[in-house]
């Protein structure tokens, strides 16, 4: 402060004052995390997809299938072009949608590998081993259940 001599006070204010540093709030930390953690989700939805060869099963499988084997003479397989079936005895099956199909051949062998998944949205995969012939198939991981074409 200073006065000029006549009972006057004059303050000097300075023009502005510095804004104090903000500290990171609760609620900016927490929108942060919500924003990382959206990309994280979509870049490993993107980066995580599996490359198929195809979506839809080979006509070599499409059909009605069963079993000799004692532990299977009352089961079946319906595989269509979008879907594979099992029939667990009677009238009760288990119907899967088929969301890709990977070929490979081992040895001169033609494996078929079905990736499928649930109502609830549960994935599996099966490797299916086709005979030359076309007629006859089995799961890699059974290979003593042998499935025949029906009819």
């Amino acid at each position: 402060m200073s006065t000029d001599g006549e009972n006057n006070v004059i303050v000097e204010v300075p023009a502005h004052e510095p804004e104090p540093k903000r500290a990171m709030t609760l609620r900016r930390a927490l929108i942060w995390v919500a924003v990382i953690s959206v990309f994280a989700i979509l870049a490993n939805g993107l980066l995580d997809r599996p490359h198929f060869d195809s979506k839809t099963v080979p006509e070599s499988l499409v059909g009605e299938w069963t079993s000799d084997h004692p532990e299977y003479s009352d089961r079946y397989l319906k595989i269509t072009t979008k879907s594979i079936t099992f029939g667990i005895g009677g009238t009760s099956f288990v119907k899967y949608t088929v969301v890709g199909v990977e070929e490979e051949q081992v040895e001169g062998v033609d494996m078929i590998i079905l990736h499928f998944r649930d109502v609830a949205g549960t994935k599996f995969k099966r490797t299916i081993v086709v005979e030359s012939s076309g007629a006859r198939m089995y799961f890699k991981s059974q290979p003593a259940v042998i499935w025949q074409r029906r009819g």
